[in-house]
């Protein structure tokens, strides 16, 4: 009986390192792109945030595409709200003895587009003394995240190695834009991040021959959707002030 204790402890030891080892990535920019935000055509009224604004995506070439506001609006609608405050997950909850577990996260549908809540990823641009042009670098790094109920690190491995995709645990973008101020203006460069999203059941094994302990079904995981350059992709918009 010991040798089965022993031999079932070794085995369940093995498959936690193996889910450890999960492929996740860490992208970094190595290209600054020089953004021209200077044609005032496209400023349109966004009553979300009170301000003018000009809101694009990047090209394949690094070309800006310019979006109007129906478009935005199409996008953001319901940015961010799965960011905080996410419902529990509903779990099938058995009491643990104290042995080693692991887990299998179960895919059921997805990879799905998840806008992210906008983040400010610059500091104030202020028009120089008259008005005119100002250039200013920004970077920015998005990461990757998990439902509520997400906490332990060997939950977010098991994610990670259980989804279909190619897992992005963070990436990063580093652009010069320039854009056009009258006297008095000033504004800031937002970012809505996008992510794709996966959803499944989270099963917890014991290695003492128990087989299926528990599972938490309907858990997310939120990997960084990349451009095809492989920076952080997203809608980025210039709010003025």
């Amino acid at each position: 009986m010991l040798r089965k204790r022993l031999f079932a402890t070794g085995i369940a030891t093995i498959m936690m390192a193996a889910l450890m080892i999960v492929p996740t990535n860490n992208v970094f920019a190595q290209e600054n792109k020089n953004i021209d935000l200077t044609n005032r055509e496209n400023i349109y009224y966004d009553e979300s945030l009170g301000a003018n604004v000009i809101a694009f995506t990047l090209n394949e070439d690094g070309s800006v595409n310019y979006l109007t506001k129906t478009e935005v609006d199409s996008i953001t609608k319901n940015a961010g709200s799965e960011d905080i405050n996410l419902k529990e997950a509903n779990s099938d909850k058995v009491m643990l003895r104290d042995y080693r577990n692991w887990y299998v996260f179960r895919q059921t549908s997805g990879p799905t587009l998840y806008t992210g809540s906008l983040k400010k990823v610059s500091a104030d641009l202020v028009a120089p003394r008259g008005g005119g042009s100002i250039t200013k670098n920004v970077g920015y790094t998005s990461t990757h995240f998990f439902s509520a109920s997400i906490g332990s690190q060997d939950k977010k491995a098991a994610i990670q190695a259980g989804a279909t995709i190619g897992w992005q645990s963070s990436a990063s973008t580093s652009t010069s834009y320039t854009v056009n101020l009258r006297a008095g203006e000033k504004g800031y460069i937002g970012f809505y991040p996008y992510y794709n999203k996966v959803v499944g059941n989270l099963e917890l094994y014991g290695n003492w021959g128990d087989g299926l302990i528990s599972t938490e079904r309907g858990v997310a995981g939120y990997s960084v959707r990349l451009t095809s350059d492989g920076e952080a992709d997203g809608l980025y918009i210039f709010i003025y002030k």
